[in-house]
């Protein structure tokens, strides 16, 4: 309707809606332009961001593991003796090694040795409560907020105290040798609550100092254990040397408690699945007690080494120890060590980088050829309005092809690969210095990649690295650009020398399309995104100011066909 809401009222036949539309459609179309102008520069900055994720994809994960020497140079390691295992690094030279384990490495262990864990209070013999375990009576008068005990002393001694329930009842500290030493307590409250051996058996897991402990129910058994083997790697246990007094006055006999349970449990060191030593005792005079895990021995090629955790590497081997290297009747037995090529590995890894380049060279390659259909262009806000959801979807699948057709960024990142690929490998004194004397040439007029395996065989059988050097090789050579010191790349493999490539190439993307769908960011597309959105807002004011003016005059125009109307009635009624 119009401005001042009176069309009409002159009888003039007009329709003023359709007029107004009409004066508006030039206006519109040049609204419709900047928007669908947007819109391709919108499609443009995601086909963009979707190359910039699939490059840094594949930069980071599937490249990653062809600059790998593990990867491009891996190694098979075979011993003739189930005592030794051994795996090869890649920088493992190929050779038999001669290898005898001498001793294997032990971990510091303890083992309840009492048939029995003595129990103060014998109605349940193998009661996992440490109630049981410290104390012949125990009783709580939770208003007060205390506990009445009797424990026995180191020396045999009944005696019945009364202690807050906040009070400790039983601590000891534990340490592994290297780290700092932890407390390992509890209060009557928590021993009031229910904790048993298992309680105390987490308590000590969780310390942090990789020491385990569990207790074994049917057997009445408590086991601690250093995680970590090797002379340097303990199990220190340590008490107070005398009952403390809590803040009524009263003594709590927590070490007493402390020291007379860790005698009752009988621990004795297990090594090698022997006993040895007699049991930990503690007594005023004997606070501490320790027991030590032990260092193994193994020769290779007539030299000892070391073992604190029954493994050693030595020349890119690693050698695990599972056993000495002796018959039934004790007799020495060498074990011999193969160190050969992966072969089969390296060429399926070759293999496999083929297909990989082959994949992300088409995909990108997709893209630049891709050529816009000059018969599907954005759709307006009114094309849409007239269109149901799925025929706008198969319209903007058709619109939105070859919007980086040839496109020079898109197109230098296909280049600047294929150069990479086809490039030999500067600075290495071999036959093989590149993808072709590797047996790998390209087809066709887009670079695919294809493989010869019998070559590739050739070539690992007549230099074993010549597939790490080509694909994996760090030159770390440099030159002078514009009087700058710059990374030679021309001596870097492949795999590396494309990994520059498509960083160059995300920073490249960014500076054309930003890094994100947001537009706030600094970049060729976002700026002009952000002047198209400046000019469209403006151009919408206009719009509106335009179509008002429209209005107002066709509001005036039948204001004034209205009066004369009223005129023309006055004068023929006058004349009748």
């Amino acid at each position: 309707m119009g401005v001042n809401g009176i069309y009409g009222l002159s009888g003039s036949g007009m329709d003023i809606e359709s007029l107004v539309k009409v004066g508006m459609m030039s206006k519109q179309n040049e609204y419709d332009k900047m928007a669908q102008k947007y819109t391709k520069n919108e499609w443009m900055k995601s086909d963009y961001l979707n190359i910039s994720n699939t490059i840094t994809t594949f930069n980071n994960s599937t490249l990653h593991d062809y600059k790998l020497s593990s990867s491009m140079n891996a190694k098979i390691a075979e011993s003739n003796n189930s005592a030794v295992k051994v795996s090869a690094g890649s920088s493992a030279s190929n050779a038999t090694h001669r290898v005898e384990v001498e001793s294997l490495s032990t971990n510091a262990y303890l083992i309840s040795t009492a048939t029995n864990i003595t129990r103060l209070n014998s109605s349940e013999p193998q009661s996992a409560d440490l109630k049981d375990v410290l104390f012949s009576s125990f009783s709580v008068d939770e208003e007060a907020g205390t506990v009445t005990y009797t424990t026995k002393t180191v020396g045999g001694k009944d005696r019945t105290v009364t202690n807050s329930l906040d009070d400790t009842a039983f601590s000891f500290t534990l340490s592994n040798g290297t780290d700092d030493p932890k407390e390992i307590s509890f209060t009557f409250k928590e021993i009031n609550d229910g904790a048993s051996l298992n309680n105390l058996a987490s308590k000590i897991k969780n310390s942090g100092l990789n020491i385990t402990a569990s207790y074994d129910a049917d057997n009445d058994t408590f086991f601690i254990s250093n995680t970590k083997s090797g002379a340097g790697n303990d199990i220190s246990i340590s008490v107070s040397g005398s009952n403390p007094k809590n803040s009524n006055g009263a003594i709590v006999y927590s070490a007493t408690n402390t020291m007379r349970f860790f005698n009752s449990l009988g621990l004795t060191q297990s090594e090698n699945g022997e006993l040895t030593g007699s049991a930990l005792s503690f007594s005023k005079t004997s606070l501490s007690q320790s027991v030590y895990g032990e260092d193994g021995h193994i020769k290779v090629d007539g030299k000892t080494y070391t073992l604190t955790d029954n493994k050693a590497t030595v020349d890119g081997v690693t050698y695990t120890a599972l056993d000495t290297t002796k018959d039934a009747s004790g007799n020495r037995r060498i074990a011999t060590v193969t160190i050969t090529q992966d072969t089969d590995a390296i060429i399926d890894k070759v293999k496999s980088f083929v297909s990989d380049y082959n994949k992300l060279l088409s995909s990108l390659y997709e893209k630049y050829d891709e050529k816009a259909d000059s018969n599907y262009k954005p759709l307006t806000q009114s094309q849409k309005d007239s269109m149901k959801e799925d025929q706008i979807e198969k319209w903007e699948e058709k619109a939105k092809k070859g919007m980086l057709y040839h496109d020079q960024t898109l197109g230098k990142i296909i280049q600047n690969m294929r150069t990479a690929v086809s490039s030999k490998v500067e600075g290495l004194d071999s036959d093989y210095n590149s993808i072709f004397s590797l047996g790998i040439s390209t087809t066709g007029l887009k670079g695919q990649l294809v493989l010869d395996e019998d070559k590739l065989k050739k070539a690992l059988s007549e230099d074993s690295e010549a597939v790490y050097n080509v694909f994996a090789k760090l030159g770390n050579q440099t030159k002078t650009v514009n009087g700058q010191q710059v990374e030679d790349t021309s001596y870097n493999g492949i795999a590396q020398r494309l990994g520059d490539i498509f960083t160059e190439a995300t920073k490249s993307i960014r500076t054309r399309a930003g890094s994100t769908s947001d537009i706030t960011e600094d970049s060729d597309l976002n700026n002009l995104m952000r002047n198209l959105q400046t000019r469209m807002s403006n151009f919408k004011r206009m719009m509106n100011s335009f179509e008002d003016a429209l209005y107002k005059k066709y509001d005036k125009m039948e204001s004034m066909l209205a009066k004369l109307g009223t005129q023309l009635s006055f004068v023929m009624g006058g004349n009748s």
